[in-house]
């Protein structure tokens, strides 16, 4: 049937078309993003609840007397269980788990360096500053995740 004398056909062939195209377009679209993870609340949530309770924990290794071991115990749990959770979301968090990483063992390595000695006022405030500038890059690497 030739399309010009039923206009019904050429539309019919168009809409055809133009779903196959839009579905390819979306389809490729999808390929694109597999490689980003998806903003997760609970790990913005878990970096967040975690920043002032540790500033508060490196505010008492400038007291004198031997730091808390409750303290510590429990941000060693919270630690290793946010490393778990990032880690049990695959490869594409890869960064977010280093990075949770890497803020374990800065606190492994402050809480060592306490073991020491009482920190100055200086001390604290430049390793207080290290923390807690290691936990805001990764907040804002999680703000930046596609929401």
């Amino acid at each position: 049937m030739n399309p010009i004398l039923n206009p019904f056909i050429a539309l019919d062939r168009f809409v055809r078309i133009s779903a196959a195209v839009s579905a390819l377009f979306y389809l490729s679209s999808c390929s694109l993003f597999q490689g980003v993870t998806r903003y997760d609340p609970v790990t913005y949530k878990n970096f967040t609840d975690l920043k002032p309770e540790l500033g508060l924990l490196y505010d008492s290794f400038a007291v004198e007397g031997a730091p808390d071991q409750e303290k510590i115990a429990a941000f060693r749990l919270k630690l290793d269980q946010m490393v778990e959770y990032e880690k049990g979301k695959g490869e594409k968090n890869v960064r977010t788990a280093r990075q949770v990483e890497n803020i374990q063992k800065l606190f492994e390595r402050h809480v060592e360096d306490r073991t020491r000695g009482t920190w100055n006022p200086t001390h604290l405030g430049n390793q207080k500053q290290t923390i807690l500038e290691a936990l805001d890059l990764a907040i804002e690497t999680e703000q930046t995740k596609n929401k």
